[in-house]
């Protein structure tokens, strides 16, 4: 790691069903603590869900050449954080917050000559593991997901993928509760985005 690199941390605003999103708080939370042990720039976004202004904002924050790219946002489940493994390049069939989808309801970055599924090369099974043994709070689970969804989550990140398939992931968190707390899901985020950048020096 050293003090030129960029790390671009993005979360969405609110949508259908959540009202308050976990993803913008982290990225709140974030802005204000940094990441430790990290002397580069955080970059952080938030982004509405809307799959126009997504692929704007996405194409833009990989124009910073950034070591690392992390779409944050959440899941309706259990107390788990999830390292995606993949994401799909169509199938986004899925309104938005304004009642529009994507033209052919295909990803920018998906083309007939590309994959209808992109893979990180993060090794997002070490990851996980590495930092469940890290954190302190044995009811919070971190694993790898192979499920991204065909909505916007997923649709961020096969752009990123489409961009640099080893500096992108797409990170599920959970809502907020008594002892799944902001602080510790963003604890948790920042031990796991310092794991990945110690694999890409």
């Amino acid at each position: 790691m050293t003090a030129g690199d960029v790390v671009v941390v993005t979360g969405f605003t609110a949508f259908q069903g959540f009202t308050e999103n976990p993803s913008s708080d982290i990225v709140d939370l974030l802005e204000k603590k940094k990441i430790p042990a990290f002397d580069g720039k955080l970059v952080t976004a938030k982004m509405d869900v809307v799959y126009e202004e997504v692929e704007e904002t996405v194409n833009k924050l990989w124009e910073k050449k950034p070591k690392l790219v992390v779409h944050l946002g959440v899941h309706g489940g259990d107390r788990h954080i999830k390292l995606e493994n993949r994401s799909f390049g169509k199938g986004y069939t899925k309104y938005d917050v304004r009642g529009c989808v994507p033209k052919n309801n295909v990803c920018p970055g998906y083309s007939r000559r590309s994959s209808p599924t992109l893979y990180t090369s993060i090794n997002c099974a070490a990851i996980a593991a590495q930092v469940s043994n890290e954190i302190k709070c044995e009811d919070l689970a971190i694993t790898d997901s192979d499920d991204p969804g065909r909505y916007l989550c997923a649709y961020s990140y096969y752009l990123s993928l489409s961009h640099d398939k080893s500096r992108s992931l797409f990170i599920h968190v959970p809502e907020f509760d008594e002892v799944c707390t902001l602080e510790v899901v963003t604890e948790a985020i920042q031990k796991i985005i310092l794991a990945i950048l110690k694999t890409l020096n």
